[in-house]
């Protein structure tokens, strides 16, 4: 079982917390967890990335943004990264190099915190501009 260290932003206040999100892989299924004030949050999927996302979906929907590079806009997820823990942080109308991978759970700082459909536009944006 993995531990990732995450800073939570309250959107209600603005308040910041740490949290551990916890990993767990029984072989057919990822699933991500983050215990918050006693309430667990959970995410879930065959794929990495799309278990993360669940994650971070659940945690907005509950008042809490993540402050790493996979809740980023434009934190996207390559074929060849899948399964991975890595993301590509890209730019409209320029092709991704390894100097835009991140980890998933690397601290980033966000002013937005877009959910899976707004990262789902982003990429779409992103490969009708290259």
């Amino acid at each position: 079982m993995e531990e990732y260290s995450v800073k939570l932003k309250k959107l209600t206040d603005s308040t910041f917390y740490n949290a551990v999100v916890t990993e767990e892989d029984n072989g057919e299924v990822l699933k991500f967890k983050a215990e918050i004030g006693g309430k667990n949050y959970v995410g879930e999927d065959e794929d990495y990335y799309t278990a993360f996302r669940k994650l971070r979906d659940v945690l907005l929907t509950a008042g809490y943004g993540m402050c790493c590079a996979g809740a980023m806009v434009n934190a996207l997820q390559s074929g060849m990264m899948a399964g991975s823990d890595r993301v590509y942080l890209v730019r409209t109308g320029e092709k991704p190099s390894v100097k835009d991978a991140a980890g998933i759970f690397d601290p980033a700082d966000l002013e937005i915190f877009p959910d899976s459909k707004a990262q789902e536009i982003y990429t779409e944006r992103f490969f009708d501009s290259i």
